[in-house]
């Protein structure tokens, strides 16, 4: 049987392929495992596993990940489709993409996978959330505190693999620097993230905030040279940052203090299980007070715009092409505060920072 796993919960997306494999490989011990991920593998990658039957083993298993990153120019999806069309009944195939409806899909796949077997996998609600990290910390052997639950949710992005990274990070930390802990409070996280944590989303924003292009790029060229999807995560981080700093501005146009700002500024979640984020951390309001010296209320939402204009044109973009995507779209956001110029950042003498 072949299967579609659509939605932005990766964690839970993660266990059932965890239970598909072990299902596929109770049933044929001898299995061949396969993954893809589009992108890095192409089409001709695809059909070389999957056009024809293994000479050393029974069955093979593959899946292809990130399928949402997939474009026009790539060979993957013809090689699905060609592999549907075979009928094998000795391999199967799993699709995975954080896409949040089959409209993209192409129908000549929906048509050959059975509807039972396509899956969606929404974010979890925020009570399940909260009840999901205190069995974590539970089975690595800890407590956690209301305040501390607050820490992870606001620190991670909504899906529980996200939560799960870490949750286990923080339970090897103390585990080794402190054997007799046994209560993660909010102070234990902002700790291990002042020790342990470099670049991200955030530093991002406080850049992009301060309105420093320069600094902007160096943070994202780390980011780019750790992990080439770090980047793709921090864009989504920085529009949920400019989507609070829209309430923020909102709040200021109404006469509202910086202290009243940072305790009820809020923005309503964009996921399909929608849920209000509220409030600024300490550590955030000068950060948003000084965003709020630089960009306007028209500008914070002409930026939401632009970035959710950009969400398709960044995931399509094949790796050796970020930085100079990234540059452009951090130029446009700092230099023209969203406004969409046509100018190419390369041209403009950004290359030499590069």
């Amino acid at each position: 049987m072949n299967y579609l796993l659509l939605g932005p919960e990766e964690g839970e997306k993660n266990e059932w392929l965890r239970r598909e494999k072990e299902k596929v490989l109770k049933e044929h011990p001898d299995a061949e495992i396969h993954s893809f991920y589009t992108g890095d593998d192409d089409g001709a990658s695809v059909s070389a596993v999957m056009s024809q039957p293994s000479l050393f083993s029974s069955f093979r298993y593959a899946v292809i990940r990130q399928y949402e990153a997939r474009s026009g120019k790539d060979s993957i999806t013809d090689a699905i489709i060609s592999f549907l069309k075979s009928g094998q009944n000795d391999a199967e195939l799993v699709i995975v993409s954080a896409e949040k409806s089959e409209m993209k899909i192409s129908k000549e796949i929906l048509s050959r996978i059975p509807k039972e077997n396509r899956l969606m996998f929404w974010e979890m609600f925020e009570s399940r959330k909260r009840e999901w990290i205190v069995k974590a910390f539970r089975d690595e052997g800890f407590s956690i505190d209301q305040e501390g639950i607050e820490e992870i949710l606001f620190s991670t992005e909504n899906n529980t693999a996200d939560m799960k990274n870490l949750v286990t990070s923080l339970s090897l930390y103390f585990h080794a620097s402190k054997p007799d802990k046994r209560t993660i409070t909010a102070d234990d996280i902002e700790q291990y993230a002042v020790k342990t944590r470099g670049e991200d989303g955030y530093t991002l924003f406080a850049a992009i905030a301060e309105g420093d292009l320069e600094h902007a790029i160096l943070i994202m060229k780390t980011l780019e040279e750790t992990d080439s999807y770090a980047a793709v995560r921090a864009f989504s981080i920085v529009t949920q940052r400019f989507r609070l700093l829209e309430n923020c501005l909102i709040m200021k146009s109404q006469g509202a203090s910086i202290d009243t700002i940072a305790k009820e500024a809020s923005y309503l979640s964009p996921y399909p299980a929608a849920f209000t984020q509220k409030g600024l951390k300490a550590r955030e309001k000068t950060a948003f007070s000084k965003a709020m010296s630089v960009y306007s209320l028209e500008d914070a939402s002409r930026i939401i715009g632009y970035l959710g204009k950009m969400d398709s044109t960044i995931k399509n973009t094949s790796a050796d092409m970020h930085m100079l995507v990234f540059t452009d779209i951090l130029y446009t956001i700092i230099r023209y505060k969203g406004k969409e110029t046509g100018i190419n950042a390369a041209g403009n003498g950004l290359d030499i920072m590069l």
